[in-house]
């Protein structure tokens, strides 16, 4: 089928299409839905059913619109709390903390200086830690210095890892060092600080029950409301006239 062929029967099925919703908006027959002698009658009719929509449509996103400020405030309180007490387990137990860069055996974290050497693996606190560097135009030695005292060298090939990568990476450790002392030093009075604001957001659901407070003010008033049976009534009786008038009841 040619394109002029496709468009003409798209353009058919879309006339068919709005015949028959017009024959069942206003059943009864051709004469009925498209005549001109019963306009008023189907003016009668989409006036009845226009003004009963309206007013349940305004109903139903007014309640729609309460129901779902509870449902923002409640889920709104619940990231408030977990995200409080995701700060108190934190600096309860930090533990390794983010990750922030590697090198060969070494692997630095926000709290911890990672070793894995065919003579030690383990975790080393980085408030406890040192670490120094030598370098030869071979290679380079990276010393870490644990709480213990003990000494871990690692070697890195001039040839696999140049000089430069190495020394970026003992500074980071030494930031890293600086910032995790700072945060030893820090954490007290942040741990008091967490569990004063988990309280605050345990205790403060003022926005939720505002919330919840609107949504029955919205619900006692829309069920006092008398304008939506009004107009059902209006609508229907507006359904009684198009019956008599043709013996088909709208739906």
């Amino acid at each position: 089928m040619q394109a002029w062929g496709w468009t003409l029967l798209l353009v058919l099925v879309a006339v068919a299409a709005l015949v028959l919703r017009q024959l069942r908006r206003y059943p009864g027959g051709w004469r009925f839905a498209f005549g001109a002698e019963y306009g008023a009658a189907r003016s009668d009719l989409d006036r009845a059913r226009g003004e009963l929509s309206g007013l349940e449509r305004s109903a139903r996103q007014e309640l729609s619109g309460a129901q779902g400020a509870v449902k923002a405030a409640v889920a709104a309180h619940g990231r408030r709390v977990r995200d409080a007490e995701e700060q108190v387990a934190y600096l309860r137990d930090p533990g390794r903390g983010g990750y922030r860069t590697e090198l060969g055996d070494l692997c630095l974290y926000e709290h911890v200086l990672a070793v894995s050497t065919y003579e030690y693996s383990g975790d080393l606190p980085l408030h406890e830690t040192a670490v120094r560097s030598e370098h030869t135009p071979r290679a380079s030695h990276l010393y870490v210095i644990g709480p213990d005292g003990r000494q871990h060298l690692v070697t890195y090939p001039a040839a696999e890892t140049p000089e430069g990568h190495v020394r970026q990476f003992v500074v980071d450790v030494h930031n890293a060092i600086a910032e995790a002392k700072s945060f030893r030093r820090d954490r007290p009075a942040q741990l008091r600080e967490a569990r004063a604001e988990l309280r605050r957001a345990t205790n403060d659901t003022a926005e939720q029950e505002a919330a919840r407070r609107r949504l029955e003010e919205v619900t006692a008033r829309q069920g006092g409301d008398l304008r939506i049976p009004a107009a059902r009534q209006s609508r229907d009786a507006a359904y009684d006239r198009w019956q008599q008038l043709t013996g088909h009841r709208p739906r």
